[in-house]
């Protein structure tokens, strides 16, 4: 091997860059699609929500109830009123946050949020869940289902505006809508009126009387406990029966503002985080609902509550008239570089560069050794003269 003299021809160099570019540019063509973690069951939980829906949307047309196709552009029939002096309605609600609340890709962040929590197949979900955010609780039934998890539901069926606030149509009519048409597997154990108190303080008495009725008719056993406290003990005794014994419950989901689950509104919405949790942080909170007395039991939670801020950490899409493609996206398929390919391109570029470094390039591709440097001229002297004949010498 001979050592190269002197610069690398422009030649040469103009070759290596070319290979170069070319190794970059098949780096970024051939990228791969990578499933991300839980392909399979977000896929399956994105369909049972558009089943679940299209079973919503056809009975709430069956109940007389028109879809507001401004406030509800997909036709999702999830969409409630504005009415705030409606017989179901507790406070005012955001309607952004229930139109994202209804993408069927929801499901797949819930199934992430439960892989992290390390939900698996059998194991129990417990769930409180209100009227607030209907397409947010199929979402969650369906993501648990999707995993074989069991998931015990408890509900409170106010809602603010934009929800299940029409007394025909309550989220517990829109769950047998799912469940008859065999999208979802789940009912709720129970369900309690919801509002101030978890008992509707602040509504008529035939508003409470069309919760009651619409329980009712639903055949779902009634919570309407005299205080707060009451009720999230009763929701802790059901949970405990339902699965035998509240350590065997893996997790808890909370969808909403129910009182019951998160303990007062400056709890809910400033206290616990949106998205998973599990780590008991200790302050002086105003009451301990369902969801923190799981969380200091050391059972991770999951809250369900700005949904603004979910879509900006998930990629969801908060322009109803183009919402994301049901089971399409990078929360289901990621463009990810071949590894083979990067490597491969990486090496041989190496190579050929320290190839280019040490051989002598000119010899191996014209087969000549590059030529000697000049030498210098010497000049000899001149040969001595020869004596004359009659030349007299010492």
């Amino acid at each position: 091997m001979k050592f190269r003299e002197g610069k690398v021809p422009p030649a040469t160099l103009a070759g290596l860059a070319l290979l170069a570019l070319t190794a970059w540019a098949a780096v970024e063509r051939f990228q791969v699609d990578k499933r991300e973690d839980a392909y399979r069951e977000k896929k399956a939980a994105v369909a049972s929500v558009k089943r679940g829906q299209d079973a919503i949307r056809v009975a709430r047309k069956r109940a007389g109830l028109a879809i507001d196709y401004e406030r509800d552009p997909q036709h999702t029939g999830l969409i409630g009123t504005d009415d705030q002096s409606g017989p179901l309605t507790t406070d005012k609600g955001y309607l952004r946050a229930k139109q994202i609340a209804t993408q069927p890709n929801l499901a797949a962040v819930v199934v992430a949020w439960l892989r992290e929590a390390k939900v698996q197949k059998g194991d129990f979900v417990a769930v409180g869940m209100t009227g607030s955010f209907p397409g947010a609780n199929l979402a969650v039934i369906a993501a648990i289902e999707s995993l074989e998890a069991r998931p015990l539901v408890v509900t409170s069926l106010g809602s603010s505006t934009f929800g299940a606030n029409q007394a025909e149509f309550t989220w517990l009519d829109m769950e047998k809508a799912a469940f008859d048409a065999g999208a979802i597997r789940t009912r709720s154990l129970a369900a309690s009126i919801g509002g101030d108190k978890d008992k509707g303080v602040g509504l008529n008495k035939a508003s409470i009387e069309a919760i009651r009725a619409a329980i009712a008719r639903n055949g779902i056993e009634k919570i309407e406990e005299k205080t707060l406290v009451a009720s999230i003990s009763k929701r802790m005794d059901l949970y405990a029966k339902a699965a035998g014994d509240l350590g065997n419950i893996r997790c808890y989901v909370n969808v909403g503002g129910g009182l019951a689950s998160v303990g007062s509104n400056y709890t809910g919405g400033k206290l616990i985080p949106t998205g998973y949790s599990d780590k008991w942080v200790e302050r002086n909170y105003p009451v301990r609902g369902v969801l923190l007395q799981f969380l200091k039991a050391g059972k991770p939670v999951i809250h369900l509550n700005d949904f603004r801020r979910i879509a900006g950490t998930h990629g969801l899409s908060t322009n109803p008239a183009e919402p994301d493609e049901p089971g399409e996206g990078p929360l289901f398929l990621s463009r990810r570089y071949n590894l083979v390919l990067v490597l491969g391109a990486l090496f041989g570029l190496v190579a050929v560069i320290v190839a280019v470094g040490l051989l002598d390039v000119r010899h191996t591709l014209f087969g000549r050794p590059p030529p000697s440097p000049a030498q210098p001229k010497v000049e000899l002297p001149p040969p001595p003269r020869a004596p004359d004949p009659g030349e007299f010498v010492l």
